[in-house]
């Protein structure tokens, strides 16, 4: 019984199907925009786009695909069936490296001395393999090339193993401040998701977002954004730092990202025929030129039964990336037909179908992501092991040579390659012609 299953959790078919629908959930989560990556206008906008797929989409809660418990069962079945097959790779490794058959082997040499087939194969740098049955010789070129499927097998497994237990405990949670704005622990994430085994991440104090900094190129595209940062704990310390994309910061056992969405921030007011007033504020992703917008997502409202959409330019003269007059068009939506447009600058108000907009005024914005988490390090480790495997498996395969002995003393001699006979046959000419000779130069 044991062996069948054994033999179950072993097939190449059964693996290869895991890690392809590991990679399936991966790519899903690109379609499907996550909760934490996703800012909440664009996931709104993608379900009223796929309105067919909400059935399936909530049942499975694919908004968050990495914390859900049937992804962790995925993982957790992947990493069983890895498990059993590295050992059983450590296995056939450990056979090979001690089995002296000559089946697949090329006899090379006959009547050779085992002082001579020694001397030969040191000088070649085939190792002895001690312990060998009386009446047998065992050298190997590159022994531990066995063992480089056995390390592929042993590093995936340990990524999936750790992915497991990150799945399992990891917390994060996504803030999107306004500069100026302030988050304490009373206020809920924007976003955020925990792992089956952990509790929610809470704020780890008073939250203030007090700068956004965006530098741009020649070529006049965002090149650098920084925000600045400050966090009061219980004890009224506060501690100052930088968040930046591609930099992670730490506090206090956090890691802190700051997402490639951020931008400017407009603070509209919304006037309607009866002289009623909503005020709005709207955030749209940071332009990539000067002749390009930044758009937001669709957006509805509790006041009007219409959509709404902005777009900007980061100048309204479009001749500075960083102008204090951006261009701001906001847009009417019945569905996907635009009903009306104005376009604004700070300051000034517009008529935008039964209502009058006016631009009060323009902030920075940025999504930053707080993750606690453990257990990284260990997966980059799994992706070193998974590399060092390959290397040692394709650039140092195993090459040996097997004698046995005659009833005269002397040795038949063959050579074998484990992989890339053809690419190794000078190396075997080398050795056969040494063999051959009457002395050893």
């Amino acid at each position: 019984m044991i062996s069948k299953i054994t033999k179950y959790m072993t097939a190449r078919r059964l693996t290869l199907t895991l890690i392809l629908v590991l990679a399936g959930m991966m790519y899903l989560s690109t379609l499907i925009p996550q909760t934490i990556d996703a800012t909440p206008g664009k996931i709104e906008a993608w379900r009223r786009a796929h309105g067919g797929l909400l059935w399936l989409v909530d049942a499975f809660h694919l908004h968050g695909i990495y914390s859900q418990p049937w992804f962790a069962g995925i993982i957790l079945f992947a990493a069983l069936s890895l498990g059993v097959s590295s050992l059983d790779q450590w296995r056939i490794a450990r056979k090979k490296l001690s089995a002296t058959a000559i089946g697949t082997t090329e006899e090379i040499a006959e009547a050779v001395s085992p002082q001579k087939l020694s001397s030969v194969a040191r000088s070649r740098r085939y190792r002895p393999l001690p312990g060998r049955p009386t009446g047998q010789l065992k050298f190997v070129r590159n022994p531990w090339g066995y063992f480089g499927v056995w390390m592929l097998h042993a590093g995936v497994t340990l990524v999936i193993a750790v992915s497991l237990y990150v799945s399992l405990t990891a917390r994060q949670g996504v803030l999107i401040m306004v500069e100026g704005e302030v988050r304490d622990s009373r206020q809920p994430w924007d976003a955020s998701e925990h792992g089956t085994l952990s509790s929610p991440l809470q704020l780890p104090g008073v939250i203030r977002l007090d700068r956004v900094r965006v530098g741009f190129d020649s070529k006049n595209q965002p090149s650098d954004v920084v925000s600045d940062i400050s966090i009061t704990n219980r004890s009224a310390t506060v501690d100052s730092f930088t968040a930046s994309i591609n930099r992670i910061s730490r506090y206090k056992g956090l890691r802190i990202y700051h997402s490639s969405q951020y931008g400017d921030a407009f603070t509209l007011t919304f006037t309607d025929s009866k002289g009623a007033a909503h005020t709005e504020k709207i955030s749209a992703q940071q332009p990539v030129g000067l002749e390009k917008a930044g758009y937001s997502s669709d957006f509805s409202v509790a006041w009007s039964p219409y959509l709404y959409a902005v777009k900007y330019f980061a100048d309204a003269d479009k001749k500075s990336m960083q102008s204090p007059n951006p261009e701001l068009v906001v847009r009417m939506l019945d569905g996907e037909k635009e009903l009306a447009r104005t376009a604004l600058t700070p300051g000034s108000a517009g008529v935008l179908g039964e209502y009058r907009v006016r631009l009060d005024r323009v902030e920075k914005w940025a999504k930053l992501i707080f993750v606690d988490i453990k257990g990284m390090p260990l997966v980059f480790a799994g992706f070193a092991i998974i590399m060092l495997g390959g290397l040692i498996h394709y650039m140092t395969p195993p090459r040996e040579l097997i004698a046995v002995e005659q009833p005269d003393g002397s040795c038949r001699v063959y050579w074998k390659a484990v992989a890339f006979k053809e690419f190794y046959r000078e190396e075997c000419d080398d050795i056969t012609r040494d063999l051959k000779r009457e002395t050893i130069v």
